[in-house]
């Protein structure tokens, strides 16, 4: 009686953490999903002549709604380069926090526009 007693004690609290592990997994996969798509729909929704922060804005507010994820925040900046004026970059960042209501290392996701016909061909 004393050994299962014993034993029970020991795996309710490692169970816990099991179960939280778990959580901390789906979230994450849920989130690369996540980001995956609005790349997807970013590069399809978007070109270079009408890519523009404003624009990109409203994909800030949209997902984080969608995401079953605890205090998701999804940033999408616009960076114009500075060494060739015909390539745009978007970077999307999304960051939550985990079970234990620690913020997690955020995922980041580039996409790189490039003016048709910009290249020295």
């Amino acid at each position: 009686m004393i050994l299962v007693s014993a034993t029970v004690a020991i795996s309710i609290p490692t169970l816990r953490v099991v179960n939280l592990q778990r959580k901390s997994i789906n979230a994450k996969l849920i989130a690369t999903t996540a980001l995956a798509n609005l790349g997807e729909r970013i590069v399809a929704e978007n070109s270079w002549d009408d890519l523009t922060s404003e624009k990109l804005g409203v994909y800030e507010t949209e997902i984080p709604t969608q995401l079953d994820l605890k205090e998701p925040q999804l940033s999408v900046k616009l960076i114009q380069s500075e060494n060739d004026p015909a390539v745009r970059q978007v970077r999307i960042r999304l960051s939550w926090e985990n079970p234990y209501g620690e913020s997690v290392d955020p995922l980041l996701l580039s996409l790189w526009f490039h003016r048709e016909g910009s290249s020295d061909e």
